[in-house]
């Protein structure tokens, strides 16, 4: 019987020098079955309009530890396996993406039914990695961004991308020397942008991409409401798509960082997460999401939305300076929005805290 030792020293002989091959000829004899059950099944089958069935060769099997323990047999078997090892590495089907674990075990975790992946997935398209590079070729930053407008250019398409402005900018002037802008759109395509402008002050940059095919763009929602339920969207640097889930908290800070536009997220967002877009449970977008402490912001969709139009209009953003620090009733302690509810009759607006001089 063909592997087992025998009285014959010649054969045994034989059999130790076919060891080290014994992988290859195990892979040969293989393809060979293969190939005549795919040939045997066609000459049979030529009567049928039906093509055969390939099926893939089943891998190769690992061999049994020698039962001899001999230190001979031990690296004998140590080689095979490792031949063995590199041949299964090669195999495509290990790179099937069916047969990928989750990269990311939060998004798996936050998006679960089909009802939230299909709504995430209605987004997906207009979501992009958003990186800047210096000229020495090392990365800068890294965050994500939403392509929110899009035309035709005669024979091309041109697109604007939102983002976060920290990608071309630090402490509200523009890096120098400029950074290259690299986009990677959902196909793992990437792409050289343009900066359009930034705004410092509402964390804004937007940045122009030619795209080689029309993208699908999201649907725009309004700003995003106290209590409401979100997911927090973002690409990485391999495009791999990531969510958060979240919810808009009853959270008012007037003064935070000099960004009294901001809302809160109760939950986190994801790693390089920055910049991507907040939606609701409806697929729009709400807004765009920044890594803050200790919660998490969003900048209102409408507010970016305007940023673009006034850029579009007059090639600046306006801003007003009111002077003002405000609080807004509905969110103050229960007892006493009930005292001015009960003795003042005022049970909406908002309460004006700071006047700065020379603002009235």
């Amino acid at each position: 019987m063909k592997g087992r030792m025998g009285p014959n020293p010649k054969k045994a002989k034989q059999e130790e020098t076919g060891a080290a091959g014994g992988t290859e000829e195990m892979v040969g004899t293989q393809q060979k079955k293969q190939g005549g059950k795919t040939s045997a099944a066609g000459e049979g089958s030529s009567a049928s309009s039906a093509d055969p069935v390939n099926t893939p060769p089943p891998r190769i099997p690992f061999p049994a530890f020698p039962t001899s323990g001999t230190a001979r047999d031990v690296v004998k078997w140590s080689k095979n396996c490792r031949k063995i090892g590199m041949i299964l590495a090669k195999d495509p089907r290990n790179y099937l993406p069916t047969m990928r674990g989750p990269k990311d075990p939060y998004t798996r975790d936050a998006v679960q039914s089909p009802m939230d992946k299909e709504i995430v997935l209605s987004v997906a398209p207009s979501i992009v990695s958003v990186s800047s590079i210096g000229h020495d070729g090392v990365k800068i930053q890294q965050c994500s961004g939403i392509v929110i407008q899009q035309w035709e250019d005669k024979v091309k398409t041109r697109a604007i991308v939102a983002t976060c402005s920290a990608v071309v900018c630090k402490r509200g002037k523009l890096l120098d020397p400029k950074p290259k802008l690299s986009i990677g759109l959902p196909d793992s395509t990437i792409l050289e942008g343009e900066l359009v402008f930034f705004n410092d002050h509402y964390d804004l940059a937007l940045v122009e991409i030619q795209v080689p095919v029309p993208l699908l763009l999201p649907s725009i929602g309004s700003c995003p409401q106290y209590g409401m339920k979100v997911l927090a969207l973002a690409r990485d640097e391999e495009s791999t798509l990531m969510a958060r889930l979240g919810e808009v908290k009853y959270l008012e800070e007037s003064n935070y960082l000099g960004r009294n536009y901001y809302v809160f997220l109760n939950g986190e967002i994801p790693e390089k997460g920055t910049g991507g877009p907040v939606v609701d449970y409806n697929g729009s977008v709400r807004g765009m999401a920044f890594s803050c402490s200790p919660y998490p912001a969003v900048l209102s969709i409408s507010t970016i939305i305007t940023c673009c139009k006034m850029w579009s209009n007059f090639g600046r953003i306006a801003r007003p300076l009111h002077g003002l620090g405000v609080r807004t009733i509905q969110l103050l302690e229960l007892s006493l929005h009930d005292r001015l509810r009960r003795d003042y009759g005022i049970d909406t607006g908002f309460i004006v805290d700071k006047v700065s001089y020379g603002s009235c």
